[in-house]
């Protein structure tokens, strides 16, 4: 943990360090820096390393999955998921995979490894294959289930290996105003890993603003979460560690750790909502010459995230953290996103992102909101 903080604090100094001026800041030059900067190559380094793993390093799974259409078509190759309705199919002839309509399925037939997700959050391993009536998918282990079409919600590979378990995605924009020769480079990204009991999430985001005679301005995130399904239920038990920097809130470096309990609320083809309560222990490093640069605080940690699918291509993603101060009275602070992502070819992706940061006791003359918007493109895998 403490190489990890070191990493992410190096990265925050490398970004702030001021661009000297030239006669023609607005060239790519201060974009070359950003990318040059060691952090950020060893951050894409590890996306790429697990890209590679996932889909080359281990092979691929074998192409004999069968899907029967409700018209009586068949379809054979490899299932990749079901999830917001749509069955992602990839047959050999094709060089992508195609979506399917769930409700237009009849069946399906796969002898490898799945998890099975019903509305309440339960988890199901195995193989997959027609149920004993119409419309039941069975999934088939050493306790097998019987499950109604209707009430598969998300259905996901299972590696055979810990790194073919592994999702991720990663995205980058850039924005230039020749005006007063600003330059504003985003870089988001994310990973997940799914087994039988336990699912990993972590998000990382990068904005940084240069422009001409004024100093460079960041802000930095990296947000973890584990979760572990408590016996077969809708329940989790949660941890957490949450990094935040921004040169506008003078926050050098600030540290959560914490757990806590976690539901799922919704969990529909459509709509997803998810809530989570507990208590984390922050560290604040402020970078602002106070004092007291190093602040301690035991906070309570509520979080909600809603994601909601709509027209066929559409991905709508809030996620909201509070932490109301419990050693600290009357301290509030939040962080919130809103991602809208819109699906492309060969999983490629465009995103639309809003985030805001606020504290209502800021360090001595920072802002105490810190609102920020960007636009990407980018790239998910396996």
């Amino acid at each position: 943990m403490n190489e990890a903080r070191e990493l992410f604090r190096d990265h925050i100094h490398t970004c702030r360090k001021p661009v000297s001026p030239g006669p023609h800041s607005i060239n790519l030059a201060t974009l070359a820096r950003f990318l040059a900067d060691r952090a950020t190559i060893k951050c894409l380094a590890i996306f790429v390393f697990f890209a590679l793993s996932s889909n080359c390093c281990f092979g691929g799974r074998l192409s004999t999955d069968v899907v029967y259409m409700r018209n009586g078509d068949k379809i054979t190759g490899e299932i990749k998921s079901l999830a917001q309705g749509q069955l992602s199919v990839k047959p050999d002839y094709a060089l992508s995979p195609i979506q399917i309509d769930w409700t237009k399925v009849d069946r399906l037939e796969s002898k490898q490894l799945f998890i099975v997700i019903d509305p309440s959050g339960n988890t199901y391993t195995g193989a997959l294959t027609k149920g004993p009536e119409k419309d039941i998918l069975k999934v088939t282990s050493p306790t097998s289930a019987n499950l109604r079409h209707d009430s598969v919600i998300s259905i996901d590979q299972l590696g055979n290996t810990f790194f073919k378990r592994f999702r991720g995605n990663v995205d980058i924009g850039s924005n230039l105003t020749r005006s007063n020769s600003q330059v504003n480079v985003t870089v988001q990204s994310g990973l997940s890993y799914q087994s039988e009991k336990y699912f990993y999430s972590m998000s990382a985001s990068s904005q940084v603003t240069t422009q001409k005679e004024v100093s460079n301005t960041n802000e930095s995130t990296l947000k973890n979460t584990l979760f572990r399904e408590l016996r077969r239920s809708s329940w989790y038990g949660a941890a957490l560690a949450n990094f935040l920097s921004s040169s506008a809130q003078e926050v050098d470096l600030r540290s959560t750790l914490g757990g806590g309990i976690a539901r799922r609320l919704i969990f529909t083809n459509r709509t997803n909502l998810f809530a989570l309560a507990g208590l984390g222990y922050t560290v604040d490093k402020l970078s602002n010459g106070t004092s007291t640069p190093h602040q301690q605080s035991l906070d309570s940690a509520l979080a909600v995230k809603y994601s909601t699918f709509r027209f066929d291509k559409a991905t709508f993603d809030s996620t909201l953290w509070v932490y109301p101060s419990l050693s600290n009275r009357g301290r509030l602070r939040l962080t919130f996103n809103q991602d809208v992502y819109y699906k492309l070819p060969k999983n490629f992706y465009v995103r639309a992102s809003f985030f805001d940061n606020y504290d209502n006791q800021p360090a001595p003359g920072a802002l105490s909101n810190n609102v920020g918007v960007s636009s990407t493109i980018g790239w998910s895998f396996p």
